[in-house]
């Protein structure tokens, strides 16, 4: 079995990508995470850690430089 990941690059509709955006504002996820979701729901086998939201979680806020 294959490991690790690949980078796929889509052209979608802008209104989709829209929808998309706004999703992952709303739900606070990310597109990886809506896309792995949807194709696990389609049937394909995607490990249920792999649908998850894998930003880096927030450090401290840091003061801008002047």
């Amino acid at each position: 079995m294959e490991t690790g990941d690949r980078k796929l690059t889509l052209t979608l509709p802008a209104s989709v990508v829209r929808q998309l955006k706004a999703r992952t504002a709303a739900e606070d996820t990310t597109v990886r995470a809506l896309v792995l979701e949807a194709l696990a729901r389609a049937g394909y086998a995607v490990p249920a850690e792999e649908i998850r939201d894998r930003r880096r979680p927030p450090g401290p806020r840091r003061e801008p430089r002047p």
